[in-house]
């Protein structure tokens, strides 16, 4: 008999075998939702190509899609998208898991730029699908797998690429969003042309609502975003972008009857790129500066004793730059580089320094670490329906040394609407500060006390990845069945063990340490099919099956979802200003540890939701939409799911 897991791997790849003699095919109609195969991504390869060109998994989320959705965050934005996985961090944040991978293995970008503010591995990206004001945004893309070798660590999973907005013609936008868990305000202001020079500034305010108990609720309170954005052109195909980003984060948190914490933070990025075009291709070079201040305090709620404080600031400053060559008819070669420089200063981390805050002593150490790399690149058309993509890098990094990184990805057409791609390749992740020399105590609420260790003997993560998949597109209909398969060596999880305190009423203390797990397998097959009904209507499915798990032990890997899907109906009326989307999201054995008896047990959860969305857009100066997720009222305190949400809102523009 078969080992079971030799007979997933069987199963798995006769999936994809069977699917590759079975024409599938994509629609162009422009009633279809998400991705059109004429679109333009540039996230995939540094440089653009149509997202039927390029070897990897992708998708784009337009700008026309967001407002359909009425998709006030990135979170929900992403919901409707392919291999994603988008689940609340109970009442904190969200994550953002792509193919099974953790978040924190997930590179989020604004403009191909770097976002790293959160350090700790769990909240990395929990709070920064939070943190972008929606209005701002032209597009998103996605791509799915790893891409080490042009984007370096932390790009195991894949890339989430939030391209904004240019300055554009003089006008005036207005945004009002409701939900029942927030509710938002936002202007943005486009100069148009004024000499060499085209500005846009746009301002958000958040109010995000109370939920949960007395004993325990979410984080609440005010947002606030301003951004600035300018361009200048410094010559015929030259130009010159400036930008300005601050956020503010007023917060709070009860975390039981007698506990609450307030959360203070502070993000300022700013940067400036010079780009142009010349006879052989195009370039880049540009510099930017992330600072971000957190501080949180733990108070009594009725005499505001303080209880604990935790101080973090983080800098980091990054040159890169870019230059895409055309060294013949049918081969582009794209050569780049990277500096970064990262400086961490923290309460979590292990320091011989304190700090002293209303009589309550706290440790207080720091961090810097200094990155390098260099990448190349070639595009080359081997012939009208062969495309070969070849790329290497190089990572330095000052406290774990060098590292390289490949890929090779290639497109075949196999006839006008019939494409084979496949993609094999290494990736890397670095630890971070925290996970290095986290030395953390918390007492989230009066029965529990939590202590994060780190671990300063951590390796970095390296990962061997490749996928193959078919994808195509013929009259109304399409398709796309792509099999992944990452091997993972030196994962870093967290163990986790609780124990009871002496006293009464009893108090659980929670130990977490980073750890590296030796081998783990993650694959998977990801599924899509589109089919224009015809009078404005489609219909859209997507399923991911997911298989991970920890070689050494056999067992499943934790907080993920063996099945995924998603059946989607939209109808489009251009004519009237009308759209609508109703959507059921399955969710089927959802890998999560509970505690019972002072055991740890592992347990599979599952839900179904469904979701509605209607907009009207009135003329072009005015629409709103009205929609609802979680339509039935489902809850899941596993997936950290709390009931129905209702939101609307208005879009204006003067």
């Amino acid at each position: 008999m078969l080992h079971r897991h030799t007979k997933k791997r069987l199963l798995l790849t006769a999936a994809v075998l069977g699917a590759m003699s079975v024409p599938a095919y994509a629609a162009e109609s422009a009633s279809n939702t998400n991705v059109r195969t004429d679109e333009i991504i540039v996230t995939a390869s540094r440089t653009e190509q149509e997202v039927k060109e390029t070897p990897s998994a992708v998708e784009v989320i337009t700008r026309a899609d967001i407002d359909k959705m009425g998709a006030e965050t990135l979170a929900q934005a992403l919901k409707l998208a392919l291999g994603i996985d988008i689940q609340e961090n109970a009442m904190v944040g969200n994550r953002s898991a792509m193919r099974g991978m953790n978040t924190n293995q997930t590179l989020i970008l604004i403009d191909g730029r770097r976002v790293r503010t959160e350090n700790t591995s769990e909240t990395m990206n929990y709070y920064e699908l939070q943190r972008v004001n929606m209005d701002d945004v032209e597009r998103i893309e996605i791509v799915r797998g790893a891409v080490s070798s042009l984007y370096g660590s932390e790009a195991l999973g894949g890339v989430i690429n939030v391209i904004r907005k240019r300055p554009a013609n003089a006008q005036t936008s207005l945004t009002l969003d409701w939900t029942t868990h927030q509710s938002d305000q936002g202007i943005r202001l486009d100069s148009g042309k004024v000499g060499k020079w085209a500005f846009s500034t746009s301002f958000k305010h958040m109010d995000v609502r109370e939920r949960g108990t007395d004993a325990g609720s979410n984080m609440y309170g005010k947002k606030y975003f301003f951004n600035i954005d300018g361009r200048m052109d410094v010559a015929a195909n030259k130009w010159l972008d400036v930008f300005f980003d601050y956020m503010k984060e007023d917060l709070y948190m009860k975390d039981s009857l007698t506990q609450g914490t307030s959360y203070d933070h502070d993000r300022i990025s700013t940067g400036v790129k010079y780009s142009g075009r010349d006879s052989r291709g195009d370039y880049e070079i540009q510099t930017y500066y992330t600072y971000f201040d957190k501080n949180q305090r733990t108070r009594n709620r009725t005499s505001g004793t303080l209880h604990s404080f935790d101080d973090m600031k983080y800098n980091s400053l990054i040159f890169d730059g870019r230059r895409s060559m055309q060294i013949a008819p049918n081969q582009l070669l794209t050569v780049g580089g990277e500096y970064r420089k990262e400086d961490y200063e923290s309460t979590r981390i292990k320091g011989s320094a304190t700090r002293t805050l209303e009589g309550v002593t706290d440790q207080l150490g720091d961090s810097s670490m200094n990155f390098a790399a260099l990448y190349v690149q070639d595009e080359w058309m081997a012939s009208p329906r062969w495309l070969l993509i070849p790329s290497i890098r190089w990572d330095y990094n000052d406290v774990f040394g060098s590292e390289v990184t490949g890929k090779f990805g290639t497109t075949y057409k196999i006839n006008k609407g019939l494409r084979f791609k496949a993609n094999v390749g290494t990736a890397y992740r670095a630890p971070t500060a925290s996970e290095l020399y986290f030395d953390w105590r918390h007492t989230p609420n009066a029965m529990m006390n939590v202590h994060i260790v780190g671990n300063p003997d951590l390796t970095p993560e390296k990962a061997l990845n490749f996928d193959i998949g078919i994808e195509g597109e013929r009259g109304k209909t399409s398709g796309k069945l792509t099999y992944f398969h990452n091997k993972v060596e030196d994962l870093i999880n967290i163990n986790t063990v609780v124990t009871i305190l002496p006293g009464f009423p009893p108090r659980r203390l929670a130990t977490g340490t980073y750890q590296n797990i030796d081998n783990a397998t993650i694959q998977g097959v990801e599924f899509e099919a589109k089919q224009d009904l015809g009078n404005g209507f489609a219909l859209r499915g997507l399923y991911t099956y997911l298989d991970a798990q920890d070689d050494g032990t056999g067992a499943r890997l934790t907080g993920r979802a063996r099945h995924k899907a998603s059946l989607q109906l939209s109808w489009d009326d251009p004519r009237h200003g009308w759209n609508a989307t109703l959507w059921n999201d399955w969710i089927s054995g959802y890998r999560y540890a509970e505690t019972v008896n002072r055991r740890t047990v592992y347990k599979d959860a599952a839900i179904s939701l469904l979701n509605f969305v209607v907009t009207k857009k009135f003329n072009d100066q005015f629409s709103a939409y009205l929609g609802v997720d979680n339509l039935l009222n489902k809850e899941s305190d596993a997936l950290a799911y709390d009931g129905r949400i209702w939101r609307g809102g208005v879009r204006m523009t003067f």
